[in-house]
């Protein structure tokens, strides 16, 4: 049986002091949240994602088609140019222009070594992970950790659409998150794999800026000046692609719609759904699948049960506001990691029971 879910670590402090009956309707409370989160998963009927027409021209056929130009001996910037004109895509702001890293990567060495890369990051990543929660979640919540990062990485046996960077980005943040919770004292270590992240896709970002803040409340200055170098030399990295694809822009060329999709947590839930294994299951019991690690991350406590908490939502929040119906893909950045909510929902369950079986003389911590 699973004892009380103290997280990752140790228990955070009590925000007050609950008797049995102020629990008891804590505990009413949070069921009912339960059940009109499946209520509306079951009935809701959001707008639909936008994809390419049948035979259409995608994202992945275009940074294929940028990595063959590459491969031939052009040069990254002018050959994306051209094909982001050819195809009606836009070319302002910069951003709209993926960093050349994982497309000069696949031209050089092909895209099965961008699957390769894949596979790797996510067999490191699942070892670590196993690792990192020793002594911190039971056998079974470890060996299920198998499981979950297996069924969230799956797209690593789909070399096609791993041209999407938030797929190879997602896994460096996964590794990043076994190393900040498994070797908190190693401070550098995550700073690797999301560095590595950044050159492949910004959306990593939030981390590094999590990790930064993290260092500055905790006053870990070594960790602060690591955290501010790697955004510093990633910064350049970014200014000197913007100026790559500015040298190439035309007054012609189209501008982007922006980034304010406001699709709100139905918007967020789609993104996991179509870029996961989810995506064959009928819409409501997707949804309400795709919600539930929510809950299994809310069962944490301690510094890294905060971290976790606050990256997870943190994403779920980014991708609700500013995702638009046609960059569903921007949910893949959060594969596989998000999946291992699912291994954490038997505590959050046990948590809801504790809090309604609390003793008449016990005291619960505030949630």
């Amino acid at each position: 049986m699973l004892s009380l879910p103290a997280g990752l670590t140790a228990h955070i402090p009590a925000l007050g002091r609950l008797p049995r009956r102020k629990a008891r309707v804590l505990a009413v409370v949070l069921a009912l949240l339960v059940a009109a989160l499946a209520a509306w998963c079951l009935t809701a009927t959001p707008p639909p994602i936008k994809v390419a027409k049948k035979g259409g021209y995608t994202d992945v056929k275009l940074y294929h088609d940028m990595a063959a130009q590459v491969a031939k001996g052009q040069n990254y910037y002018p050959a994306a140019a051209a094909l982001h004109r050819a195809h009606h895509y836009p070319l302002k702001p910069f951003m709209t222009m993926r960093q050349p890293t994982e497309v000069v990567f696949a031209a050089r060495f092909g895209w099965q070594a961008v699957q390769y890369f894949c596979m790797a990051a996510l067999f490191i990543g699942t070892f670590l992970w196993v690792l990192a929660t020793e002594g911190k979640l039971h056998l079974i919540e470890r060996l299920a950790l198998l499981g979950a990062l297996g069924s969230g990485g799956s797209q690593v046996m789909q070399p096609n659409i791993l041209a999407l960077q938030e797929y190879p980005a997602g896994q460096c943040i996964c590794i990043a998150l076994a190393l900040w919770i498994g070797w908190p004292r190693k401070w550098w270590l995550p700073m690797i794999p999301i560095a590595l992240g950044l050159f492949i896709r910004e959306l990593v970002l939030p981390f590094a800026l999590l990790a930064l803040a993290f260092a500055v409340f905790e006053k870990q200055w070594r960790a602060v000046a690591g955290w501010v170098s790697v955004l510093a030399v990633w910064g350049a990295f970014m200014a000197w692609h913007a100026s790559q694809v500015n040298a190439q822009a035309l007054p012609g060329d189209i501008a982007s719609k922006g980034w304010h999709g406001l699709q709100g947590f139905s918007g967020f839930l789609k993104a996991v759904i179509f870029t996961s294994t989810l995506q064959p299951l009928p819409l409501g019991v997707a949804l309400l699948t795709a919600s539930l690690p929510l809950l299994g991350w809310l069962s944490l406590r301690g510094r890294e049960g905060r971290f976790c908490i606050l990256l997870v939502f943190g994403y779920a929040l980014m991708i609700a506001l500013f995702s638009r119906a046609d960059t569903f893909y921007w949910g893949a950045i959060m594969l596989p990691w998000y999946f291992i909510g699912y291994v954490l929902l038997p505590r959050a369950a046990w948590r809801l029971w504790t809090y309604w079986n609390t003793p008449d003389e016990a005291v619960v911590e505030g949630v």
